[in-house]
């Protein structure tokens, strides 16, 4: 199976790059509030959701039970997502020569 090295130093196998790459472009057109809570609690653990976010979140398999998140998805994230707030886009996780 093929790793590709994320834009944050880490290592993923494609197939869960791809599919999460997949859920975010989804979901930040379908629901940016759940798109920017996800990231939110992907940048600090201590994240307090709003509203029932959080709940929603879990239920679309995103956090684990609890509002924990899976590594893998929490890597991607952190090197898919550049900027804040409104200011926040969606790019390629993948480092320059990431992809072997």
């Amino acid at each position: 199976m093929n790793v590709i090295k994320l834009k944050n130093g880490s290592e993923e196998v494609e197939p869960m790059v791809k599919v999460t790459m997949m859920i975010l472009h989804n979901l930040i057109t379908e629901s940016p509030i759940l798109f920017y809570e996800l990231v939110m609690k992907a940048r600090d653990r201590a994240h307090e959701f709003f509203g029932t976010t959080g709940e929603e979140l879990e239920r679309r398999n995103l956090l684990e039970a609890g509002g924990s998140m899976h590594s893998s998805i929490r890597n991607i994230i952190l090197s898919a997502v550049e900027g804040d707030m409104l200011e926040m886009k969606l790019g390629s996780p993948v480092a320059k020569g990431g992809q072997d």
